[in-house]
């Protein structure tokens, strides 16, 4: 799949993470882009920037028009809360954007981008703000099965940016429960090898589909969000698919896009036409 992300949604808000979005667009996107909705609050309640006081997300159409000059900007507002509308907003276009704060609270998603990143329409890449990391490899969190559009979406970053792939597999024993251990978290040495049959097993297959990707993987031991986190000091864009958005409640995602240091692009449900994965 060829990620076409030609109507982009942008939010706005009065705090200012979303400079770090824009620049992401610009950067990522570029000429691509040919439509940009800039989703806003009620005026009633929309602050104002800059030294001629123009609303938010005004001034933020215009830093998009001026950063984008061939795309169509519009400005889009909403009375109820922004996370709703984010949301609602979402299924017209073909990738969401938000930018937030790195290690407090506050974003353009009314202080946690996760709510809207796993019930958005589209994919949703939430930008933190600067300074961001180098800009290393691609990095695809492995899951089971195999989500085939975080797949697409990590491959096709590889190519664009002429990057590898870092397929990370992170690992933890299971919580040990009034019933007791399971048989594999009874010898940590068969957990340990299960996982890295697995990492072993979808690396043989995604090398063979694309010839042309280096694959590099990584199995690390620890608790999977903090362990995803981690490694966004070295990677241009971090890419989680269903099975870590949906993993135990979304707490996966949360604690990743709240520890996370570079973009993150986050696959929710509503963003697959058709059933996901094959079994890795």
């Amino acid at each position: 799949m060829d990620e076409q992300w030609t109507t982009v949604t942008l939010a706005a808000d009065a705090a200012k993470p979303h400079d770090e979005a824009l620049r992401w667009i610009t950067d990522r996107i570029g000429a691509e882009a040919r439509r940009i909705r800039v989703i806003g609050v009620d005026p009633a309640i929309e602050g104002r920037a800059g030294p001629d006081g123009k609303r938010v997300a005004d001034a933020l159409a215009d830093a998009a028009r001026a950063a984008l000059p061939d795309a169509e900007v519009e400005v889009r507002r909403h009375a109820g809360p922004f996370t709703t509308a984010l949301v609602d907003e979402s299924d017209g276009g073909d990738l969401l954007v938000i930018g937030t704060y790195r290690g407090r609270r506050g974003s353009t998603a009314g202080g946690d981008p996760a709510r809207v990143a796993e019930r958005a329409a589209v994919p949703t890449v939430v930008v933190p703000d600067g300074p961001h990391p180098i800009d290393g490899d691609v990095v695809l969190a492995v899951e089971e099965p195999i989500d085939e559009r975080a797949v697409a979406i990590a491959v096709d970053e590889a190519h664009r940016r002429h990057r590898r792939v870092t397929l990370l597999r992170a690992w933890e024993m299971p919580v040990l429960t009034r019933t007791g251990l399971t048989d594999f978290a009874e010898d940590p040495m068969r957990w340990r090898a299960r996982n890295a049959e697995l990492l072993q097993r979808v690396t043989a297959e995604l090398t063979a589909r694309h010839p042309d990707v280096r694959f590099h993987p990584l199995l690390v031991e620890g608790h999977p969000g903090h362990a995803i986190a981690s490694h966004t000091r070295r990677a241009s864009l971090v890419v989680l698919g269903l099975g870590h958005v949906r993993a135990l409640s979304g707490a996966v995602l949360h604690d990743v896009l709240r520890e996370t240091v570079s973009p993150v692009c986050v696959v929710p449900p509503a963003a697959h036409t058709e059933p996901v994965g094959v079994s890795a």
